[in-house]
């Protein structure tokens, strides 16, 4: 039996990839209780979320269908929870002004294991933990991810963090850090010089 903040299931959906192994969302129970919520597409885009309150007793390697992507996805006006017992989920709707709304929907699971995503992360956590002082290279993200992260995230999220490393991931994140959204640089580039026009504007009302 799983269960955790569907949004978050909804959300990682969004960067999976379409051929195995990448095609699904990964489940994992975290070793102080909660559960880890990972997708990734080929190594391009990475999701990774973490739900405190959510519980998990075996790890489980989901493909996400259509419906459940339609009842799963976050709404505003109330919290939605993902239940998954062997083949079958149970996305419940919690509202403040009316009766929690019950939906009942087929899972299918993955033969395949998921991406080692965990493995990856430890080099760009070693990275980020030194902290450099001044960046020597940025890098040149596809739009169409940092599109696509912005808009997804926006749907659950009022603000978002932005950072990254010499030449490295592009980490967005939600405020309270437990949902990152990870864009692979397509290539490391010298931090670009700034344009002349910008000091001139600079100085316009001096």
């Amino acid at each position: 039996m799983l269960s955790l903040d569907s949004s978050l299931f909804a959300v990682a959906a969004e960067f999976t990839g379409t051929y195995a192994p990448y095609q699904g969302v990964a489940l994992t129970p975290g070793p102080q209780g909660g559960i880890f919520i990972a997708a990734t597409d080929h190594g391009k885009v990475a999701c990774i979320a973490y739900d405190p309150r959510g519980t998990a007793d075996e790890s489980a390697y989901i493909l996400p269908s259509a419906e459940l992507l339609k009842y799963a996805k976050g709404i505003k006006t109330a919290e939605r929870e993902l239940r998954i017992d062997g083949s079958t989920g149970f996305v419940t709707t919690y509202r403040k002004s009316s009766s929690n709304d019950v939906r009942e929907i087929p899972i299918a699971r993955s033969n395949t294991q998921p991406p080692p995503l965990s493995r990856i992360m430890q080099s760009c956590i070693d990275t980020w933990g030194q902290v450099p002082a001044l960046s020597e290279t940025s890098g040149r993200y596809s739009s169409a991810y940092i599109d696509k992260a912005v808009r997804v995230l926006s749907n659950r999220e009022n603000s978002l963090v932005l950072s990254a490393f010499d030449g490295g991931p592009l980490r967005i994140q939600s405020d309270n850090g437990n949902l990152i959204v990870l864009i692979m640089p397509q290539t490391a580039v010298p931090i670009p010089p700034l344009p002349a026009w910008l000091a001139t504007y600079a100085m316009a009302d001096k």
